[in-house]
């Protein structure tokens, strides 16, 4: 066996390859616990620090500098397990992380990413691509994060394979590697910086949020400001609105996730959504709901998170080595199965997803059946 292949080495050999095969995992806000955990667990993790500006009258509002945290349920323990011989190990570092550790890590990155496109059915601001794509599609996601307040730089666009083909004959993508940016568009495999976007299609943002029958209806009565209920009439009796279905009030600059199960009973229906209404819409203001679609994702950086932990170093006779990088954390394990005479290598990790502040990340929704 090759003295250069501990766990220990492997483990840095994985990190180094889930880095490089993430997308949807390296574009958001990480961060790694300092001791470890195990599945189940809720971990207090820091997360970016907001601060807030005042007018100053006379004196002024000094803010305390202090990390802030976030409780994060670790609900994803994710493996992948193989057989090695005593040959595989005495290969050299870079073959044998060629031949097992690389498609073992792309395997565990597509899971990852899977997880985290899970996180745009928490997102009420949403747009739509229309029948025919149009940039004017990105025109409008970027005016729904602007309308929510959403800082203009370190937005990221991440599109599914469908979506992505839809765009991908339009100009502003079509020539995106004719920008100055020295080619990295196309080198790096991404889709370019396009209206305001970092743009990048991840094949696993492909989750589809199943909406309720609602199409549109009318307020009944005027909405209150701060309230999390509306009645909606003028809709199907027996229709539904789900947890997760997305609505927008014509005429008000905000955008609405519904937040319990709710059936329309004569032609009328309550609504519990987040986040709670601001101004006071119209009576018989026009409501609409969105059907179901590929949920792209448009967010900041600090919208969403990915947490990880180290796991623990496992009793017996097995050989472990945890390691942690930039954000991410795995354990490498040998062991030797008895009954069959084989010898295993287990690389697993803990983490969890969490969307911290959802008025910075909106969803593209794609409708089309193709």
């Amino acid at each position: 066996m090759s003295g250069m292949l501990t766990p220990l080495t492997i483990a840095k050999e994985a990190l180094i390859a889930l880095e490089n095969e993430c997308v949807l995992g390296g574009l958001v806000f990480r961060d790694n616990a300092p001791f470890a955990s195990k599945v189940g667990a809720t971990v207090n993790f820091r997360q970016p620090t907001v601060y807030t500006a005042t007018v100053v009258s006379n004196t002024i509002n000094a803010a305390t500098v202090a990390e802030t945290s976030v409780p994060v349920i670790l609900n994803r323990l994710a493996d992948v397990t193989l057989q090695i011989t005593s040959q595989d190990l005495a290969l050299e570092v870079v073959d044998f992380s060629e031949q097992f550790i690389q498609p073992a890590l792309r395997a565990h990155a597509q899971l990852l990413d899977l997880y985290g496109a899970y996180e745009a059915s928490n997102w009420a601001g949403h747009a739509t691509v229309t029948g025919t794509p149009a940039a004017a599609d990105i025109v409008q996601i970027g005016a729904v994060l602007d309308a929510q307040q959403t800082p203009s730089s370190q937005r990221r666009l991440v599109l599914g394979p469908i979506t992505k083909a839809g765009y991908m004959v339009l100009e502003p993508f079509l020539y995106a590697e004719h920008r100055a940016d020295g080619g990295r568009a196309m080198r790096e495999a991404e889709m370019g910086r396009v209206l305001g976007f970092d743009c990048y299609m991840d094949q696993n943002v492909k989750v589809s949020h199943t909406a309720g029958g609602l199409t549109t209806g009318a307020m009944k009565g005027a909405g209150v400001a701060g309230s999390l209920t509306c009645t909606i009439d003028a809709v199907t009796s027996g229709g539904t609105a789900l947890t997760g279905d997305v609505f927008k009030i014509t005429g008000y600059d905000q955008w609405f996730r519904v937040t319990a199960d709710a059936t329309a009973s004569t032609a009328t229906i309550v609504v519990a959504f987040s986040p709670a209404i601001i101004g006071t819409p119209a009576d018989n203001a026009v409501v609409t709901f969105q059907a179901t679609g590929r949920d792209n994702m448009a967010f900041h950086k600090n919208a969403i998170g990915l947490f990880t932990a180290p796991l623990e170093e496992p009793l017996g006779g097995t050989r472990p080595g945890v390691m942690s990088y930039k954000g991410l954390s795995c354990r490498v394990v040998y062991d030797y199965e008895f009954k069959s005479k084989i010898n295993q290598m287990s690389i697993d990790m803990l983490y969890g997803w969490k969307t911290m502040n959802k008025d910075l990340a909106a969803r593209l929704i794609d409708q089309r059946s193709v």
